[in-house]
């Protein structure tokens, strides 16, 4: 999820530990357990330091390690020792250690459920997982998150975890009620094309809005689906070899997003000033005009890299929601 959402999450969560006597008790203590569970929601984006090498090496690492199952534990164990030595609460130091612990699982779930996907079974598998149910930033979520907040404010303590519960039990609901929504319309988009090879089946910003791509023996089909409705498709034939795309491989912007491809597309054109122009993306992030998602690689005639990037080309706000 986005960072907004990961922070709201944390504060929510945070709410919850007010069920216990002792935090509602303690103004010091509910604070040490918002400061944990907010930094929890938030530590395994602190891979973003790798930001300083580079695109390249930020978009290698994003969601790897620091994502991982072994890495939850070791989040939580120095977040809770930290704020605990601060505010001086070693006799609280399992309960913060629970809630930092659960602000790390609560992110790596959540982004999960996004199309981009995570490797939290590091380093057992390098395999991207995906559940492709929610969008990285979630209107609804975010509304029922901010609304138990307002809620809990107005309410009173002896009212506020009941607002933070009742917003997790929602999300709880949300989010499966969206992971079983989605394989019923992966099912619809199999039925369509029963000969396809594989189908991928992104969520739009609306509920009932979701965009596909399915991989024949002919090509791709991309389309969308609004409600019942199949909205216009377009087909692109796979992708003509070339030796500058051969050559690009070797250039860590395209290695980096092979690595982490479902259905990586090369297309290639020729410069006026003789260069080529090879362009590597993953097709299930498709939007109307381009993929925005896309490694760049420049070749001289001799098929030498000479220039190379990658990263995203669009606005927070634009299609697709990963």
């Amino acid at each position: 999820m986005d960072t907004g959402t990961h922070v709201l999450f944390g504060v929510t969560l945070a709410g919850t530990a007010l069920f216990f006597p002792s935090v509602a008790a303690d103004s010091g203590l509910a604070a040490a357990a918002l400061a944990v569970s907010v930094l929890g929601s938030l530590a395994p984006d602190f891979d973003a330091v790798v930001r300083l090498k580079g695109k390249d090496a930020y978009l290698k690492h994003h969601r790897g390690i620091s994502h991982a199952l072994p890495a939850w534990p070791v989040w939580a164990g120095a977040i809770a020792a930290l704020v605990a030595w601060i505010g001086g609460m070693w006799a609280h130091a399992p309960l913060l250690f629970a809630y930092a612990l659960l602000g790390v699982a609560i992110h790596v779930l959540s982004d999960w459920t996004n199309a981009y996907g995570v490797q939290f079974l590091l380093p057992f598998r390098r395999e991207w997982l995906h559940l492709d149910a929610i969008c990285l930033t979630d209107p609804f979520l975010a509304a029922v998150h901010v609304a138990a907040i307002l809620g809990a404010l107005a309410g009173g303590t002896a009212a506020a975890p009941w607002f933070f519960a009742g917003a997790w039990a929602v999300t709880a609901a949300y989010a499966g009620w969206r992971i079983a929504h989605h394989a019923v319309v992966a099912r619809r988009v199999r039925r369509r094309y029963r000969r396809a090879l594989a189908v991928h089946v992104l969520p739009g910003l609306w509920w009932f809005r979701w965009q596909f791509l399915a991989q024949t023996d002919s090509g791709y089909e991309m389309g969308s689906l609004a409600g019942k409705r199949w909205l216009p498709c377009k087909h692109l034939p796979h992708a003509d070899s070339h030796a500058c795309i051969e050559a690009s491989r070797r250039s860590s912007a395209v290695q980096t997003l092979r690595g982490f491809a479902k259905r990586a597309y090369a297309s290639w054109k020729e410069e006026a000033n003789g260069d080529y122009l090879v362009t590597w993306t993953d097709l299930r992030f498709w939007r109307e005009r381009d993929w925005p998602y896309r490694a760049e690689v420049r070749l001289d005639r001799q098929l030498n890299v000479v220039a190379e990037d990658i990263g995203w080309h669009k606005k927070a706000w634009e299609a697709p929601y990963v």
